[in-house]
């Protein structure tokens, strides 16, 4: 944000329509001269798996983390919250985006509808509900040990999948083995390849962020370090089935 020049600060709160409108510019600019890839990680593999003729793990998500038509909505989000971002908007950019997804879309707005029927706000529940503004209170606010331990794990298994990452160049098995799990989506598309200098603090505090908020999520990180240490060991990894 601050790369942007922009204050979160000064991020304009309320429902009316010159605060929506404000809060709508800052977002705008969060992407001007941010050029989308064509692919991120899994659709790179993904394409160069295809021309080799090899056979990757499903995909559980969208193709492409970064298109355009998603991170359009995501920097609304990271603004001024999910209010900013209508859910039929949000779930038409993912169809469109990823149109072999349209049974799990399907699922996600039923469940939607359900929710609402109940009288329960889903969006409300995301850890994006107040933008980036909600994410950096509940992160001063949480238990300076929790912290540094959430620091610590997600610091250590991005470590851990750098060593697997580069010994997978020669040995495709343990990439089927990372794609297989769910947390190839939920984190190593995400930030879990974490580069040296300023992008790797910023997907490590991705991470971080997902640890202390992401319900569960944290006990999936711990289950995926004792995956990854166990793919450490050569002899433990055995071709799919």
């Amino acid at each position: 944000m601050e790369k942007a020049g922009l204050d979160v600060e000064q991020v304009p709160g309320g429902a009316s329509d010159a605060a929506f409108e404000a809060r709508e510019e800052l977002a705008a600019q969060l992407l001007r001269n941010r050029r989308s890839p064509r692919r991120d990680l899994d659709g790179t593999l993904r394409e160069y798996a295809a021309k080799d003729g090899v056979e990757l793990p499903s995909s559980r998500s969208v193709p492409n983390l970064f298109h355009r038509a998603l991170t359009g909505p995501g920097a609304r989000m990271m603004v001024g919250g999910v209010t900013d971002v209508a859910f039929g908007g949000l779930m038409d950019s993912w169809e469109a985006t990823w149109p072999e997804g349209r049974e799990t879309i399907g699922r996600i707005r039923a469940a939607h509808r359900e929710a609402e029927l109940a009288g329960v706000d889903l969006m409300a529940q995301s850890p994006m509900a107040d933008g980036l503004r909600g994410l950096m209170r509940f992160v001063e606010q949480t238990d300076d040990r929790l912290l540094c331990a959430a620091v610590r794990a997600c610091t250590r298994a991005s470590g851990t999948l750098a060593v697997l990452w580069t010994r997978a160049v020669e040995n495709l098995e343990l990439v089927h083995h990372l794609m297989a799990d769910v947390m190839w989506d939920q984190w190593v598309r995400v930030g879990g390849l974490a580069p040296n200098g300023a992008a790797g603090e910023a997907a490590v505090a991705i991470s971080t962020v997902q640890y202390l908020a992401v319900p569960g999520w944290a006990d999936d990180l711990h289950r995926f370090q004792n995956v990854m240490d166990n793919l450490l060991d050569p002899g433990s990894v055995r071709p799919p089935a």
